[in-house]
């Protein structure tokens, strides 16, 4: 078969495929509905089940237990191998039957199965996903549907924060969980009437097997400095991102005083603020980079700030008082560090060789994940170490975040070179 026949397939009906994309959409959205549903039911689900805040650390850290393992090896070993769209139903189905036994009992061993089994079935949920938007769009035209489906982490918590709190409010708790597997249900449904192989599932089969190209040694990549310098910077920026689904709520609530009603509304105002940042940043650094500006100063530069701007404002939201310049503070230390997610792969794959480039972003970010179990439990811990001082000991755990932010901009300011990397692979392939 000629290249050209596998490039031009028979095009799909339009509706189907946007069908497709917007269940894409709505997958990841209901991905971080399962995330956010168990923070916002902190106070009340401590109150009844009589957790301490070490207890519900561990129970929120339980929930990356397999994550990072399970989105590696799928990663890996199955996407290309078995259709997405039954890798897709299995994690959708998966998510609805961890969600449901919440609602039916109050047994905290229970409560931990069903978090390590859902944080198992979400760690490749993402890379899934867009592995199959892929099978539905030409290669020249995928990065606005990719787009739409990594927006779908924005409206999942911008949308999921104040409708879940409503459910939560109004009914209880164990409501919340109910609504989110019952929303996990009528997605299968409809995706296992509508999903399957888009038109360029052959073409995509074909051109992500690597031909005959020259690899860099595996010890030279790994121990690259800026390969070094990703790493650490990922894992501190997701010890952030990983604990604001568990402890921004409770931090909020009983660390500043808010009201759950009030503490929806405020995670709502965050991730809406998050979602233009991200646009712009990318934006930004790749209109400066076609102008000429350096790829050190646009990803290397760019990366400590979006680190230690949020460290500082994160370090100061505990001292200011309650009021508007505190909400701004803390929206920009829990958005502004996902910055780097969308940075730290195209510097991998700027240096990286075709050959080892997917396998180096793929690894890097799914065992990236391992710092939210440490950053769920660590938090748990400080809080508890304050005894019935609360706020005080929120504040603690919220300053030790930040000087692990402070640590990742440390790391990305003096490590992260991507021209001299790529210059360094370059002569080791040649």
């Amino acid at each position: 078969m000629s290249q050209a026949s596998v490039a031009l397939p028979v095009a799909a009906s339009p509706v189907r495929t946007y069908a497709v994309l917007v269940l894409l959409f709505v997958f990841q959205t209901l991905n971080f509905f399962d995330k956010l549903v168990f923070g916002l039911s902190a106070v009340p689900m401590m109150k009844e089940l009589s957790l301490t805040p070490k207890d519900f650390g561990l129970v929120g850290s339980s929930f990356f237990l397999l994550f990072s393992l399970t989105g590696t090896l799928v990663g890996l070993f199955l996407i290309g191998c078995v259709k997405a769209k039954w890798i897709l139903l299995v994690l959708g189905l998966t998510w609805s039957a961890t969600q449901i036994p919440i609602f039916l009992s109050s047994s905290v061993l229970l409560l931990v199965i069903c978090r390590i089994i859902l944080g198992a079935a979400e760690g490749p949920g993402l890379p899934t996903a867009l592995h199959a938007c892929y099978d539905w769009f030409p290669r020249d035209k995928r990065g606005v549907p990719s787009a739409v489906i990594l927006q779908g982490i924005s409206v999942g918590l911008l949308v999921g924060s104040p409708f879940l709190t409503w459910v939560i409010t109004t009914w209880n708790w164990h409501t919340g969980f109910l609504v989110c597997g019952l929303l996990g249900i009528a997605w299968a449904l409809l995706w296992l009437v509508i999903g399957g192989d888009g038109p360029y599932a052959g073409a995509n089969t074909d051109q992500t097997r690597p031909e005959a190209t020259a690899r860099v040694p595996e010890r030279a990549l790994w121990l690259d400095a800026t390969v070094i310098g990703v790493i650490i910077m990922s894992t501190m920026s997701y010890w952030v991102v990983g604990m604001s689904a568990t402890w921004l709520p409770p931090f909020l609530q009983l660390g500043l005083g808010y009201s759950q009603g009030e503490t929806g509304w405020i995670i709502s105002a965050i991730y809406l603020f998050q979602s233009p940042l991200l646009l712009a940043g990318s934006w930004l650094t790749q209109h400066l980079m076609q102008r000429g500006w350096s790829q050190r100063t646009c990803l290397g530069y760019a990366s400590g700030f979006a680190l230690l701007v949020p460290g500082i404002a994160l370090a100061q939201s505990v001292y200011v008082g309650t009021g508007a310049l505190q909400l701004v503070l803390i929206a920009v230390a829990f958005a502004a560090p996902s910055l780097t997610t969308i940075f730290g792969p195209v510097i991998l794959g700027t240096v990286a060789p075709p050959a080892q480039r997917g396998r180096l972003i793929v690894v890097i970010y799914s065992a990236n994940a391992v710092s939210a179990l440490a950053s769920n439990a660590a938090t748990g811990w400080i809080v508890q170490a304050a005894g019935s001082n609360g706020p005080a000991g929120y504040a603690n755990a919220m300053l030790f975040s930040a000087g692990i932010l402070v640590i990742g901009a440390v790391a990305a300011f003096a490590m992260l070179f991507p021209e001299r990397t790529a210059t360094r692979f370059a002569a080791l392939c040649a």
